[in-house]
């Protein structure tokens, strides 16, 4: 059998081969869901000259993980699914297998391997590309990966110093495992690569480059030696910032805004940071920072901003259904630029609960909400609310006008702090408890941490909010604070394929006696976001005659979780929920505590996880449902 064998003592320069796998639109007679395909007709007929072909794989060994890395590396097995336009196309996919495959080889330690692609029985690589097939070919590709190897030496030229302990220092090549005697994987010489580039540019030198690599593989011995030259290139401070392709929005506003001060030195943390500032303005469909070519004379870096405006105008709705809660409807319109520099109208309306039959126990909420970005620093936003609304979940009825208006300050990409002054007039009935009519002042105040490294899908770090809200309620005269604390906690394991998940939240309201706080501003548990499995306010204390719930002044829930990676995209969450809200003013543990388990699914769209949790209360109330569903976009915590 004639091979295409790749083990020469050689020197081997690394690359990269990224393959994009995408998704090929169906017929119009057919619709796909999350991979399954639904009223598919029959197929239409070969194109003159197409070929179809089956793909078979051996590769020797048992690590089934390098037959599926063989396999994704494949052009031939992707497109296996559809006729190839002809016998040149399916023998041109062929020739590139021998480096895709090979690069995957390379990428999993591997650099004395024996690929061999035979179509209808002759070594493709062998086949003059006007060799013309039959209507359908067979191709076998059988792979002996060889030896695993492992670094040998490891040498780097101008290897960085220390850097500064920031939100995202780049690993060191000790940290990647770019290290005489560790597996010689082909990727962790471009990520060294990159760490290394990263680590230069977080010193403040922006032009860093890899100027030579050279890595040569020892088949004697099984191992790959690795040189590297980094060339740091010149210090920089920040220069001039442009701003370009803006229609309506001040450029100058827009070069404040992104927070590049001139004459600071390159940190490309800064940059990172700028574009996060581009994108909160909401007014753009792209946002670029580019850095110029060349560092100027005098030690400057210009830098660059692209951006493509987004219509100013935006309107929506949507519709939901809930067994617990019924149907409702919601509406919005949006002004996204009012004056040049991304000052936001929005105008919103929504309607719940309307299978009830009478509609004074439907909920309503209209709303004006202005925010005005960059106020005394680009990290600091003005906002203010006005709005009136009937809330009138099964334990009381509020009716309510109120507004807000604050400030929202980030001093650093991981910390949120806003302080509001906050005024609220409300009628309660239907309840014995927080019940009247409540004219309510206060100060919300409130501080995040966020550690964690996605929004939706984290898989590692923690995040804390702490919040306290001084007020006043002028009818009965009493003075206290709603205080609440929220921890969230996230672990990766086995490449973040097992994610555990915890959260602790507790809250209290000190100063006031039970029935003269608000029955809307009292605790209660139970729902989507506290306890799966009871309903929504559906946990706390109960009236003693009625058994209705009427909330309380303090509570505590928790939240364990582990995220199981089935696939790529698909993973499966047993978790448990458990908590009580309490009469006293602080959490009462002597108290017991309502649980809830279930399942959940999970499937990445990209955006994020879409949820779909299934949960039980394990001591349910009566006339609690027996089961509850939750769905929703990004984890549950």
């Amino acid at each position: 059998m004639e091979c295409v064998r790749f083990s020469k003592n050689q020197t081997w320069k690394a690359g990269a081969l990224a393959l994009i796998l995408g998704l090929t639109p169906g017929h119009a007679d057919a619709f796909q869901i999350l991979g399954f395909r639904f009223f598919e007709g029959p197929p239409p007929p070969p194109e003159p000259g197409s070929v179809a072909y089956d793909v078979t794989f051996e590769v020797l060994g048992d690590e089934r993980s390098l037959t599926l890395a063989v396999e994704n590396a494949s052009s031939l097995e992707e497109e296996s699914g559809e006729r190839s336009p002809g016998s040149a196309a399916l023998l041109s996919r062929a020739r590139g297998d021998y480096q895709r495959i090979l690069a995957s080889l390379y990428n999993a330690g591997h650099y004395a391997p024996t690929i061999s692609i035979l179509v209808d029985g002759r070594e493709a690589a062998n086949l003059p590309i006007d060799t013309e097939l039959g209507d359908t070919a067979d191709v076998r590709i059988t792979v002996d990966p060889g030896p695993s190897y492992t670094f040998g030496s490891v040498s780097v030229t101008n290897q960085p110093g220390p850097v500064p302990d920031d939100d995202t220092v780049p690993p060191t090549i000790d940290e990647i495992g770019l290290v005489p005697g560790d597996p010689a994987l082909a990727t962790k010489i471009l990520a060294g690569e990159a760490a290394l580039v990263g680590r230069w540019r977080e010193l403040g030198y922006p032009k860093a480059a890899i100027a030579h690599r050279q890595a040569s593989a020892y088949h004697d011995r099984d191992q790959l030696d690795v040189a590297i030259d980094v060339a740091e290139g010149r210090p920089a401070v920040f220069g001039t910032t442009s701003v370009k392709g803006t229609q309506r929005m001040d450029p100058e506003f827009v070069a404040w805004y992104a927070g590049i001060q001139y004459g600071e030195r390159f940190d490309p943390d800064a940059v990172d940071r700028a574009r996060d500032q581009l994108r909160r303005l909401e007014v753009f469909n792209s946002a670029r920072i580019v850095e110029a070519d060349t560092i100027n004379p005098d030690g400057t870096l210009d830098m660059g901003i692209e951006v493509a405006e987004r219509p100013l105008r935006v309107f929506g709705g949507g519709l939901k259904y809930s067994t617990l809660d019924g149907a409702g409807a919601e509406a919005y319109w949006r002004h996204r630029n009012l004056f040049g520099r991304a000052e936001k109208l929005n105008l919103s309306a929504s309607i719940g609960g309307i299978d009830a039959q009478d509609p004074d126990e439907y909920n309503y909420r209209v709303e004006a909400t202005f925010l005005k970005p960059g106020v005394f620093t680009p990290y600091t936003d003005f906002s203010s609310t006005v709005f009136a609304d009937q809330d009138a979940p099964d334990t009381y009825r509020a009716r309510t006008v109120g507004g807000r208006m604050g400030l929202l300050h980030r001093p650093t990409t991981r910390i949120t702090m806003s302080g509001f002054a906050n005024f609220e007039a409300m009628t309660i009935d239907q309840t014995d408890y927080g019940d009247g009519d409540f004219l309510f002042a206060s100060l919300p105040l409130s501080v995040e941490y966020d550690a964690s490294n996605n929004e939706l899908n984290p898989t590692k770090g923690y995040r804390l909010t702490a919040s306290v809200e001084p007020f006043y309620e002028f009818v009965e005269g009493n003075v206290g604070a709603i205080s609440q604390i929220d921890a969230r906690a996230y672990y990766g394991l086995l490449d973040d394929r097992l994610v555990l998940a915890g959260r602790a939240a507790v809250g209290s309201i000190v100063g006031a006696p039970l029935q003269e706080i608000p029955a809307s501003k009292l605790f209660f548990a139970g729902g989507g976001g506290s306890i799966r499995g009871y309903p929504y306010r559906g946990v706390g204390p109960r009236d003693p005659v009625t058994g209705d719930v009427h909330g309380g002044r303090s509570y505590f829930v928790g939240s364990a979780e582990a995220r199981i990676g089935v696939t790529e995209s698909i993973g499966v969450v047993p978790f448990v929920d458990f908590g009580n809200a309490f009469n006293s003013e602080y959490p009462d543990f002597d108290e017991p505590m309502k649980v809830g388990a279930g399942l959940g699914l999970r499937y990445n769209t990209g955006l994020g996880p879409l949820r779909f949790d299934v949960a039980v209360p394990l001591d349910p109330y009566e006339g609690d449902p027996n089961v509850a569903f939750y769905i929703g976009l990004g984890q549950a915590f």
